[in-house]
């Protein structure tokens, strides 16, 4: 028997990550643990949906499919 040990945070979509390779379509004993009084870390979509409402760096723009040609048009002529 061979033991893969890794300390990881599992993702939201439950799959291992890729260090696991070797076991996928295999046969394995699986145990986790988990510390306890750890704080639960947010993968990146729920700490942009945090901030959701709250950034106001682009409040003043009424169309932002000009302002995005706007700027494409200036990256063109650099």
């Amino acid at each position: 028997m061979k033991l893969i040990e890794k300390e990881i945070i599992i993702a939201k979509d439950g799959k291992l990550p890729t260090d696991f390779r070797e076991a996928f379509g295999r046969k394995a004993r699986v145990a986790v643990y988990l510390q306890e009084n750890e704080q639960r870390q947010t993968e990146g979509a729920d700490v942009l949906s945090d901030l959701d409402g709250k950034i106001q760096a682009f409040r003043d723009i009424d169309d932002p499919v000009a302002f995005q040609r706007k700027l494409r048009a200036e990256w063109d002529r650099g």
